[in-house]
């Protein structure tokens, strides 16, 4: 049992709930198409299709590494669990450094960070499943 492994899937597994459910109802869903611009793809409406379903592509992989986490804390044994580990922990590590760098470049301040707990909770993440894998 590897429990950096374990606590570092639960919370990718928790993002996922999160992510999927809170941001479809609290973000996607008030998207207005009206206030969307269009894109080579399509009017406002495909926009925000493409945003949805996004936003829900990044909900899949939060579930994916983190079962794959859990998994590998839990179940595996041996290299397996060094691979899955390193593989999850890529996978947090890269999801922090895209929070955290598109936050910072768009406000230009690391005060915004403090407002949305992604960026800390992802790196937790990554940070529990280096530990865990190494």
């Amino acid at each position: 049992m590897n429990v950096p492994l374990i606590v570092a899937g639960s919370i990718g597994l928790l993002a996922g709930i999160i992510h999927g459910g809170a941001g479809e109802v609290l973000i996607v869903r008030r998207l207005s198409p009206g206030a969307l611009a269009s894109s080579p793809f399509g009017g406002p409406v495909m926009t925000k299709t493409m945003i949805q379903a996004t936003w829900h592509i990044t909900t899949v992989a939060f579930f994916t590494l983190g079962f794959a986490l859990l998994v590998s804390g839990s179940v595996l044994d041996g290299d397996a669990v060094r691979a899955v580990g390193v593989v999850g922990a890529v996978g947090f590590t890269g999801f922090a450094a895209v929070a955290l760098g598109l936050g910072a470049a768009h406000t230009r301040s690391l005060r915004s960070l403090w407002r949305h707990p992604g960026p800390a909770v992802l790196g937790l993440a990554a940070v529990l499943a280096w530990l865990g894998a190494l």
